[in-house]
């Protein structure tokens, strides 16, 4: 795996990891825990989480063969829909396939999120020098994203829903004072 590509996963297994050992400490029912119909629990960010990390593989299978593949090049909107995560600005979840239905246990979760992670390390480690500017991944709103511009767009996704749950762990712990 080219040492740019491996450093930014690393960053992802790390964040995984030290989420999937906080979530553990809460039973189903806080972790079902919804503060408002219309907000996630903390298994449907999850979910989402996992759900987004999927949508890179399928978009990548998508392209994988596709002759405009070659003609896509990454614009300048991955730096604005970055913004807007780190702002924590709410938007519309772009791609109905990234909807949580919070019908999974964590356990089913975290291993459905080893599967997908696997094959997402599976298909970096497949690039190259001559292939890194690639499109891999077409989000709906930052455009085409070459492998570096994808890993960048999952951390800063994955940190906004990391701070989703944090704020809903401190809303169940006042709640149960």
């Amino acid at each position: 795996m080219l040492p740019k590509i491996q450093a930014l996963v690393a960053e992802l297994e790390n964040r995984k990891s030290e989420l999937i050992n906080n979530l553990t400490s809460y039973s189903d029912d806080l972790l079902r825990f919804q503060p408002k119909p219309d907000r996630w629990s903390m298994l449907m960010i999850l979910q989402h989480i996992i759900l987004g990390e999927q949508g890179i593989r399928h978009s990548e299978a998508e392209l994988r063969n596709n002759p405009v593949r070659q003609r896509l090049k990454p614009g300048n909107m991955l730096a604005v829909v970055i913004d807007v995560l780190e702002k924590d600005i709410p938007v519309e979840v772009p791609d109905i396939s990234a909807e949580p239905d919070g019908s999974m246990e964590l356990d089913e979760l975290i291993a459905l999120w080893d599967q997908e992670r696997e094959m997402l390390c599976d298909l970096l480690e497949d690039i190259t020098e001559e292939t890194v500017n690639y499109v891999m991944f077409s989000h709906p709103a930052a455009g085409p994203l070459d492998p570096l511009g994808t890993l960048k767009l999952a951390v800063a996704h994955f940190d906004t829903h990391r701070r989703q749950i944090d704020t809903l762990r401190g809303e169940i712990q006042q709640i149960a004072k």
